[in-house]
């Protein structure tokens, strides 16, 4: 079946974001539950078994299953395995970094040492990158072949579920060795509050319209621009305030009166890529 937010509406669709979002960037969870809770609702939603982050070492030639979802005979957590042997090598090795195996007896991989090793009739993954450098993939997968071809829009979403687990990693400055793996990320994290501000800011409608409009006017927004992009009155009120008090308290932004001007605040960097994210995830399935 193909993945319902793919045919969802605009509410729907920010609703489901902002599931995602909890999901992921939930403060105080350990990043491994994260990950295992949305594999858990994501392999469902794809209608594929099995869900997987993996590791892959390319100097040694090895790919380790870092974070796994109802395990398949081959696909155990914290094994390792040839990476010439997986479905995954040719993942990292595609332009767009995304692959979509949909029936992979009929797509011309049978004989090939990933189906002959793993016996996977479809297959969706995509690259993951850490500070430049490749870290692995972010992977569902099923042994029986889909029921319905996957999508382009299937893959988008999959890339952006990438794009989060990057940030995620990019959290801790400190990339793990290959031999640490996964596990050594969790016992170096300590949370903080900041997660749970950037969820905040990004529950309302009026704070996600201003914290989009300095992605596309770095050097400073007028606040009549926002005024015009919030089109009502009531949200205009809001504006001066609740939304640019909290936003200015929260150091994303700084907002000067006198010019009538919204700037990027000390803070902005570290919420920009969960902005991004929610900027392409609106512009892939919501307009």
């Amino acid at each position: 079946m193909t993945h319902r937010i793919c045919t969802a509406d605009a509410a729907e669709g920010v609703a489901y974001f902002q599931r995602l979002s909890r999901t992921l960037f939930s403060p105080g969870t350990d990043p491994s539950t994260r990950l295992e809770q949305l594999f858990a609702s994501e392999t469902d939603e794809f209608g594929l078994e099995y869900g997987f982050l993996s590791s892959i070492d390319v100097k040694n030639g090895t790919e380790r299953f870092e974070i796994v979802h109802s395990s398949h005979e081959m696909v155990q957590q914290n094994t390792t395995i040839p990476l010439s042997q997986t479905y995954c090598r040719k993942t990292i090795t595609d332009p767009e970094g995304t692959m979509a195996v949909s029936n992979a007896s009929t797509e011309g991989w049978e004989g090939d040492p990933a189906y002959e090793t793993f016996g996977l009739g479809s297959y969706l993954g995509t690259t993951i990158i850490v500070d430049g450098e490749l870290y692995g993939t972010l992977c569902y997968a099923n042994t029986a072949p889909r029921d319905q071809p996957l999508t382009g829009e299937e893959k988008a979403l999959i890339e952006l579920q990438g794009q989060a687990v990057e940030y995620i990693l990019t959290l801790w400055h400190d990339r793990p060795d290959q031999e640490e793996g996964f596990d050594a990320i969790e016992q170096r994290v300590a949370f903080s509050d900041a997660i749970d501000s950037m969820m905040e800011a990004l529950t309302s409608p009026e704070r996600r319209t201003v914290l989009a409009a300095l992605l596309e006017e770095p050097t400073g927004v007028s606040i009549a621009t926002l005024e015009e992009q919030l089109d009502d009155e009531t949200a205009t009120l809001r504006l001066y305030h609740v939304t640019l008090p909290t936003l200015t308290d929260a150091g994303y932004i700084d907002w000067d009166d006198d010019v009538g001007v919204v700037f990027e605040g000390p803070n902005f960097s570290e919420i920009r890529p969960l902005v991004e994210l929610l900027k392409e995830y609106n512009m892939t399935f919501v307009t």
